[in-house]
């Protein structure tokens, strides 16, 4: 069973894994010709199955998950002040197959030694992934400190499956769907070049081809096959050309070289510089999600959020909006979450009926319905025409120095540039300040102050009667004064029965559809990293001691990228400039290292390990409204780009003026955060967004009118005294081993129990890359403001196995035999 990953999370899953691995090969020479032939064969089964219902762990609600928090899936590090409940990711299966082969060969003649092959490989695959299949999870998206009963808080949001859980049309592994395959052919050339006696060139070519990784082979969609009344592409309504179909990369050519010198030709000192590129494997799981949404057809995997969008979208087109007799967006939506736990099952549960209702003759999920696509609020994310193939460019230059008999140092320049990564924006710019609908706004602002009592006007006389009646723009927000994500989930408005000018006020650019998330191959990563190690090997250095081997490096290094993670699925920070870039989630400045390895007489080891590496960076972020989604655009959104501030993310506003990616930690500490807040407070809290501003430029609203209904930036709690920062980590790791020979006459056969000790000192850990302090300022304990040494929570943790480095001290015991 794996325990939930965050803090303050109960709900894990329990998780299998099975690896069989068979290789074969044969080896033989011709002549001055050698040759390598390899055959592999991999199978990889994964299955996730939910670990909470029917047992004793945390469940406030059974039947339902909890998230109090922004991250709407328990799934985000530090984000979450609790979560309970079925764990998002359950149910879910995963087969994959590769079968291999390779051929490697090599002449040498003269001064060359010439190296080249092929390779390969037929990859197999089969997903089966219901998130959120097991039970809705019912979010409010703000903790409040001394507020410890969850279900006391208000409803935000409330996340649903439609219970599928296959992303292709195609068979595999006994599924009727859910299946990819990539057939992964690569071919090398190189030669090892003696210029001299003592200078070595190597020069190489390789060539790597992918297929199965673009969706290449499904054809532009139709407008004709949506609910839309255009022409053309229909992709290309959310921007030009993207309607086209995805590139698929046939052109990897990856060179390498690479130079050897011995100065002083003694064997004592190589100094070596190369440069090469090499190309990445784009992983299945950004392929996954972008071929549901392209199939008009088929039952595929589909989530969606009820509450900003006002009801349920059903597969026929339809909205429904109301739930055992309540609306769901009045009287479930907003209500305790205590109040509403039979509701929520029965919200889901009417979806997951109408989608097996419906069976595959229509995609419930498919672009051309629901007019939208984000990964967030519909569980998918397409990939652009331009898609490319990710790779980076390596760059070294070292020495290395034989000290003296055993002992050698290295010191290595390495600098590597990623190129390519997929990192995803809104070409529709939803929710971006630009684009206002004022027709849309008259509308949601005449509905509002009808509500109150104050009728169907939208003059001033009319919004100050709403003012009077304690009105706040968050209930301007609610009928549609509010981005297209916080109003209508991300959807296209004719795909909630609604015309452009009855949908959300800031719909993007083209009103008629929604929001289009897609990955586009711009992401950009930088390492720049001096590495140092010194190795040493000795033989009966000490009486009673056999040999010792030592190891000590150390690395003065800077990660800056795009995107915490650069493999998976990443939105850009900012939807207008997408090249906002700092320092990585796995930046460590400073990371040293050091082992040994000691053998005594009659049988007796003992080795060690040890890591102390400097703390991690983090992003700063503005809170999020205290009502969660709803007009977060008037109080967030600095830049007026319509992301974060809890419409595409769920989790925060923008990031705090004065910082970028990764500022905390690389020259704002505790006390140069609490300067910076203080500044904010002083200068920044109380203004309109650029939301805000576009309304008063319209003539729909005065800036003392706005300032009234709330509709401006928050302020930001000061840290606490002894506030936390993010911590550095060290571990020493122990193992004792004793190798017995049982019988003098099996010489082969040798037995040694062992027994390992890691985190010998037992030392508390705390910011694992997985689990650092949140950077979303909002105050409460687990944040990077309201946090202290008391208040910490995210303890580095076993994870999914048995070991995790920096844990808590833990004992291993093993016996190995070899014969």
């Amino acid at each position: 069973m794996v325990r939930g990953f965050i803090p303050n999370t109960f709900t894990p899953f329990k998780n299998v894994d099975h690896t069989p691995v068979h290789a074969a090969g044969v080896d033989f020479n011709t002549g001055r010709f050698s040759h390598n032939i390899r055959f592999g064969y991999t199978k990889f089964k994964n299955g996730i199955v939910d670990a909470v219902l029917g047992t004793g762990i945390t469940d406030p609600a059974p039947g339902i998950a909890i998230a109090i928090g922004g991250d709407i899936t328990c799934l985000g590090a530090g984000v979450d002040a609790f979560c309970s409940g079925p764990n998002f990711l359950a149910p879910q299966k995963t087969f994959q197959s590769n079968k291999q082969t390779k051929y490697d060969g090599s002449i040498s003649f003269g001064r060359h030694t010439l190296r080249y092959g092929a390779g390969v490989n037929r990859i197999q695959g089969a997903v089966f992934a219901a998130f959120v299949g097991t039970a809705p999870i019912v979010t409010s998206l703000t903790p409040v400190a001394g507020q410890s009963d969850p279900l006391t808080y208000p409803v935000d949001a409330i996340l649903i499956g439609n219970g599928q859980g296959f992303f292709t049309e195609k068979p595999g592994f006994g599924f009727p769907a859910g299946g990819s395959s990539d057939t992964r052919f690569t071919a090398y050339f190189g030669d090892q070049w003696k210029l001299r006696t003592n200078l070595t060139a190597t020069i190489g070519l390789r060539y790597v081809r992918d297929t199965g990784r673009t969706d290449n082979d499904l054809a532009p969609i139709p407008c004709s096959a949506s609910i839309l009344n255009c022409t053309g592409n229909l992709l290309d309504q959310f921007g030009p050309g993207l309607g086209a179909r995805v590139r698929q990369p046939n052109k990897n050519f990856g060179p390498q070289i690479g130079l050897a010198w011995d100065p002083w030709k003694n064997g004592k000192t190589a100094i070596r510089a190369g440069f090469g590129i090499y190309y990445e494997n784009a992983i299945w799981n950004n392929i996954l999600f972008d071929r549901p949404p392209r199939l008009q057809k088929g039952i595929f995997f589909a989530i969606q959020e009820v509450c900003s969008q006002g009801g349920i979208a059903m597969p026929n087109g339809t909205l429904q909006t109301t739930i055992n007799g309540k609306n769901i967006a009045t009287q479930v939506c907003g209500q305790p979450i205590g109040s509403l736990v039979a509701d929520a099952k029965a919200i889901e549960a009417a979806l997951q009926q109408a989608t097996v209702a419906a069976g595959a003759q229509s995609n419930s999920g498919f672009i051309g319905n629901i007019l939208a696509d984000s990964f967030n609020n519909t569980g998918t994310e397409l990939l652009a025409p331009s898609y490319r193939t990710p790779y980076s460019m390596q760059f070294n230059i070292g020495v290395q120095r034989e000290l003296h008999p055993g002992t050698v140092l290295t010191v290595d320049y390495i600098r590597n540039v990623g190129l390519h990564s997929l990192l995803g924006y809104d070409t529709n710019h939803v929710g971006d300040a630009r684009y206002l609908n004022v027709n849309a706004a008259l509308n949601a602002i005449s509905a509002t102050n009808n509500a109150l009592g104050c009728g169907t006007g939208t003059d001033a006389a009319s919004i100050n009667c709403a003012i009077n009646a304690k009105a706040t723009i968050f209930d301007y927000a609610r009928n549609g004064l509010d981005s297209g994500y916080g109003f209508l989930g991300s959807l296209g408005a004719p795909a909630t029965g609604r015309t452009p000018d009855t949908g959300a006020a800031f719909p993007g650019i083209n009103p008629s559809v929604g929001a289009n998330q897609m990955l586009f191959p711009i992401g950009r990563s930088a390492y720049n990293g001096l590495q140092m190690k010194l190795t040493s090997q000795k033989t009966d250095p000490v009486p009673g001691m056999k040999s010792v081997n030592f190891v000590i490096s150390y690395a003065f290094s800077r990660l800056s990228a795009m995107a915490r993670d650069g493999d998976f699925i990443n939105n850009a920070f900012s939807f207008r400039n997408t090249n906002l870039r700092g320092p990585n989630g796995l930046d460590r400045r400073h990371q040293l290292s050091g082992g040994a390895t000691m053998d005594f007489k009659y049988g007796a080891s003992l080795s060690f390990i040890t890591h102390w590496y400097s703390p991690l960076p983090s992003n700063l972020f503005l809170r999020s409204p205290s009502n969660g989604m709803p007009g977060a655009i008037f109080t967030s959104d600095l830049d007026g780009d319509g992301s974060l501030a809890g419409n595409t993310s769920g989790q925060s506003g923008d990031l705090l003026p004065g910082t970028t990616i990764g500022s905390f930690g690389r020259g704002v500490g505790v006390s140069g955060l609490a300067a910076l807040i203080n500044q904010w407070n002083s200068s920044g809290a109380g203004k309109l967004t650029p939301a805000g501003q576009s309304l008063v430029d319209a003539g729909l609203f005065t800036q003392a009118q706005l300032v009234a209904l709330g509709a401006v930036t928050p302020t930001i709690a000061a840290p606490p005294a002894g506030e936390e920062g993010l911590g550095n980590m060290f571990t020493f790791d122990l193992k004792l081993g004793w190798k017995i020979k049982p019988a003098h006459r099996w010489e082969r056969l040798t037995v040694e129990p062992q027994v390992s000790i890691y985190n010998l000192f037992n030392r508390q850990n705390f910011d694992s890359p997985s689990q650092p302090l949140s950077g979303i300022l909002n105050g409460t304990p687990g944040t990077l403001n309201g946090t202290t040494r008391g208040d910490r929570s995210n303890l580095v943790g076993l994870g999914s196995g048995v070991f995790a480095l920096g844990a808590p001290r833990s004992f291993e015991f093993g016996f190995k035999v070899v014969f």
